[in-house]
């Protein structure tokens, strides 16, 4: 199960604000607190421009950050690598339910 453990050279590289995020030995970024979860949504948004990242029309003020995959244990990865910027409706349909 080392790769789910935290990786403390990668974690410490990535400077961090809350002491709990950690990046895993596997890369998977797992996150603590709104300033870390903030910092990635910006990337996130950054990342698609702006747009959604299913039906390419404009994100506007109200998007959804998607999580694509589960990790170990049945967490979610924040990084960029499992995740979607989607419009409401996109992500609405990608689960089939209304959020």
């Amino acid at each position: 199960m080392l790769e789910n453990r935290a990786n403390p050279g990668a974690t410490k590289a990535a400077n961090f604000y809350s002491r709990k995020s950690y990046i895993s030995f596997a890369g998977h970024v797992y996150l603590y607190g709104l300033r870390d979860h903030n910092i990635m949504r910006n990337a996130l948004y950054e990342r698609s421009g702006g747009l959604c990242e299913k039906c390419k029309q404009p994100l506007g003020i109200e998007w959804h950050w998607h999580h694509t995959q589960k990790t170990f244990g049945g967490r979610r990865c924040d990084g960029l690598c499992c995740a979607l910027a989607l419009c409401v409706e996109c992500h609405n349909a990608e689960h089939g339910r209304e959020f």
